[in-house]
């Protein structure tokens, strides 16, 4: 009897995953002139309002936006079948109550919408707070990649092609940048778009290129996280525009004498609100707008790296989000994005975006630097690439990287996973159906149904070994190494994900927040020699002390020219044991590779989640993950604790393509589960479901 509710929930879950066919996407949009207002010499600075009477019969109260020629429009979201009608213009300024205006029409007054909308708004699921949901109520995880500008001069042909490839593999996020060498800035256009355009204008060609992007975004189901501003247009030290920015005083109509003023000068506040005001009355109606993202990086800005102002930028943040919600009628998730996740800057966040550049993304992946305590709005990493992993280029550019990252990032705290940085770079490599396949999985085999899952990691026996190591995750984050426990027999606890791959001196911590300390512990079977790689220091050069047990075991000092790597050893006795890694103060940071412990582990290593019903397993061969000619699979037994008794159906997955390659049902007595592995040469996923 449970085959037809077996079959009606495959069916449901098929169609989640596909996009929604969809005509030609559009708002309802109502046109009308205004006579111009005295004493407002700019168009686009007017707060304009109109009132729309949906189906439903409860008017809206919606922002409009200039066209040109004195014509306003209002644009209002397609959701039901029936007629639409324009009421009253009115007219607000600097915050006052809007009142009423004469206004002639420049449309038809009425609009009959023949069909509803046709895909899903999404926001945060107040079911679940950690989570999104689509308004139709199934859940919604955001499965895609940033592709965060053009690099081909023809904008549209470009998404159009990206957007094609994301829906064709089962990708629904996708986020972009408003960037000015990417044709995409309002207010900052390409010089092939056109003249400059003055503080306070917006630029056609632009905006109709992002009216274009949103349909076609809509047409294929994929939702866009649109940033509206990045780090670069106010600093001077990474990733510089500034020099560039129009609104630098010294460029004609500039006024901003340094970029820290953008988040306090009273008339870039008031531009940039209007900007905002102006996106949301264009854009706000569609349903392809998953979210606004205020920055990109924030913590670059000169206010910020420099200058230190994070009141300032909190405040300006805060004021920001005011902006758009009292003018979002349809309430898009609103974010931005900044290393800290306790920052003020977060406060009014509906969620938290860090990125991730980790020196072992499989392991970083799995956990987030520190929140606020009670804090459970969702967070996942809005981008994360391989910077800093120590891979030669040709694997790089491969794309073998970013899937294991997005498999990883399932299997820690969050429940939402990571967005890789090289969108174009997965397309053209031809590996967004490995991201699809996460997707896939996730819908296919159960997991979306479940709430209640804990990260853990299993053991696994296997003949087949590599050295056991333990490598520097994180290069330059400011969060501390939690102190913590090592097994020896090859599983992976969640703290490696912190473990420092920089050592700062104690006093920059303490100014900066990069760790100068990291302390784990471990029970050595046999006495042992461990070698500490070092792979670069500062331009003052660098010192590092390791402690066995609070006892100095080895130290090293290295000017800057030093030749790296270098290598600290240093035996370590059988039995239990603290080993610390600190810097010294003496000179400046210091960067580490690993740590070889002088054992072995594993080939295998099996990371997942779980709870009494349902066990979820990634399971990757270390030594051939990201070999471009892997070598020779491995197989062996997971060993999974306190499994409850119960039959137990077990489906081994082919993570490529997220198809089920074998099942099979095991009658389990409780307890300890020994399950034997099939041959593993990259990854694999397994599912194990106990059966009603």
């Amino acid at each position: 009897m449970r085959r037809p509710t077996t079959f009606v929930c495959l069916v449901a879950a098929l169609l989640a995953l596909l996009p929604a066919a969809v005509a030609r996407a559009g708002p309802v949009r109502f046109e009308f002139t205004v006579a111009p207002a005295p004493g407002i010499a700019n168009p686009f600075a007017r707060e304009i309002w109109a009132e729309v009477t949906p189906p439903s019969g409860a008017t809206l109260l919606l922002p409009a936006f200039y066209v040109g020629q004195q014509i306003y429009a209002v644009h209002a979201r397609p959701d039901r079948r029936g007629t639409y009608t324009l009421g009253r213009i009115l007219e607000s300024t600097r915050g006052a109550p809007a009142t009423a205006i004469a206004a002639t029409p420049h449309s038809p007054s009425t609009f009959e919408n023949p069909a509803p909308l046709r895909l899903p708004p999404v926001g945060v699921d107040p079911r679940s707070p950690g989570g999104f949901a689509r308004a139709d109520g199934h859940a919604f995880m955001p499965f895609g990649a940033n592709v965060a500008w053009a690099p081909e001069p023809d904008v549209l042909a470009f998404y159009r092609a990206t957007l094609d490839a994301f829906a064709a593999n089962h990708l629904n996020w996708m986020r972009v940048w408003m960037v000015h060498w990417g044709g995409t800035n309002l207010d900052w256009p390409r010089p092939e778009d056109g003249v400059p355009i003055p503080p306070g204008g917006i630029d056609a060609t632009v905006a109709a290129r992002w009216d274009s992007l949103l349909a076609a975004a809509e047409e294929r189901g994929v939702y866009l996280q649109i940033v509206l501003q990045h780090h670069g247009q106010y600093s001077t030290a990474v990733n510089p525009s500034w020099i560039d920015n129009p609104w630098n005083a010294a460029h004609p109509g500039g006024f901003l004498k340094t970029p820290a003023e953008f988040f306090t000068d009273p008339r870039a506040r008031l531009l940039t609100a209007l900007k905002y005001r102006y996106i949301v009355a264009r854009w706000g109606w569609s349903p392809a707008v998953f979210a606004w993202e205020l920055f990109n990086e924030v913590h670059w800005v000169d206010a910020l790296k420099l200058d230190r102002d994070e009141t300032a930028v909190a405040q300006w943040h805060a004021d920001m989000v005011r902006l758009i919600r009292s003018v979002d009628v349809y309430a898009h998730p609103i974010t931005t994005s900044t290393e800290d996740l306790r920052s003020p800057i977060y406060a009014a966040m509906d969620f938290l975006q860090p990125h991730l550049y980790s020196a072992d993304l499989v392991a970083a992946a799995r956990t987030f630097a520190p929140r606020r305590a009670g804090d459970t709005r969702p967070v996942f990493y809005g981008e994360f690439g391989d910077d800093h992993l120590r891979l030669p280029d040709d694997v790089k550019k491969s794309g073998l990287v970013e899937p294991p990252a997005v498999w990883a990032s399932l299997m820690g705290v969050g429940s939402l996973p990571a967005q890789a940085w090289e969108g174009e770079k997965l397309r053209a490599t031809r590996r967004l159906a490995e991201l699809g396949a996460v997707h896939r999985f996730v819908v296919l085999s159960g997991w979306s149904r479940h709430h209640d899952l804990q990260p853990f990691s299993a053991a696994v026996e296997c003949t087949a070994r590599v050295p056991l190591q333990l490598d520097g995750a994180q290069p330059w984050q400011r969060r501390p190494a939690r102190e913590f426990t090592l097994p020896l027999d090859g599983r992976e606890p969640l703290e490696l994900g912190d473990w420092p791959a920089t050592f700062a001196t104690p006093a920059a911590e303490a100014k900066d927040g990069f760790p100068s300390r990291a302390v784990f512990h471990a029970t050595f079977p046999r006495a042992t020699v461990a070698r500490l790689e070092i792979v670069g220091v500062s331009e003052n050069g660098g010192a590092l002390r390791v402690s066995l047990d609070g006892q100095s075991a080895a130290a090293g000092s290295w000017p800057a020219g030093d030749t790296f790597p270098a290598t600290l050893t240093f035996p370590i006795p059988a039995g239990s044991h603290a080993i610390a890694l600190e810097n010294t103060g003496a000179r400046d940071w210091v960067q580490i590779s690993h740590l070889d412990l002088g054992l072995t582990a594993p080939a295998l290593a099996a990371i997942g989640q779980r709870n009494d019903r349902f066990i979820a397993l990634w399971v990757r061969h270390r030594a051939n993950l990201f070999a471009l000619e892997p070598g020779a699979p491995s197989e062996g037994t997971i060993v999974l604790d306190d499994v409850p008794a119960g039959t137990w159906e077990v489906k081994w997955w082919d993570t490529a393509g997220a198809t089920v390659t074998a099942t099979e049902i095991l009658s389990h007595a409780g307890g300890t589960l020994r399950l034997p592995t099939h041959a593993v040469t990259r990854h694999a996923a397994i599912v194990l479901s106990r059966q009603p």
